[in-house]
């Protein structure tokens, strides 16, 4: 897929700040463990409405971001149309139709590799001579 530079550049900052939402997130739920010098560096790269949201989902009790994996929102458990995921892979900012919560893809690093399936041995019982 060929991107432009402006469209690449956009895809970078957006991606950007949907990858330091979802560590700000990570942050939050860690409890006393978080460090407060980060959380607030991260905060400061994440535009204010955005962060509003995400303040008014984490009051409620709720994750403020949800990655997509398979597209399928890892919060609600829903799947999410292709197109959504598509807009997501080209740096536009979307939020689930069910939950509401902002999506985000995974890092590379982060997406877990393909499952093997057993497969089902039939072992064949020895007869035993009486």
């Amino acid at each position: 897929m060929y991107l432009s530079a402006k469209s690449s550049l956009i895809w970078f900052v957006m991606n950007g700040i949907l990858q330091n939402l979802y560590t700000l997130q990570t942050l939050d739920l860690g409890g006393s463990k978080a460090d407060p010098t980060q959380a607030a560096a991260l905060r400061a790269g994440i535009p204010d409405w955005m962060l509003a949201n995400y303040d008014r989902a984490r009051a409620r009790g709720k994750k403020g971001i949800a990655l997509v994996r398979n597209h399928v929102c890892t919060n609600c458990r829903m799947q999410v149309p292709v197109a959504v995921t598509a807009s997501l892979t080209a740096g536009m900012i979307q939020v689930c139709g069910n939950c509401g919560l902002y999506l985000c893809l995974p890092q590379p690093d982060e997406q877990a590799a393909p499952v093997p399936v057993a497969r089902e041995v039939k072992r064949r019982k020895k007869k035993v001579p009486a």
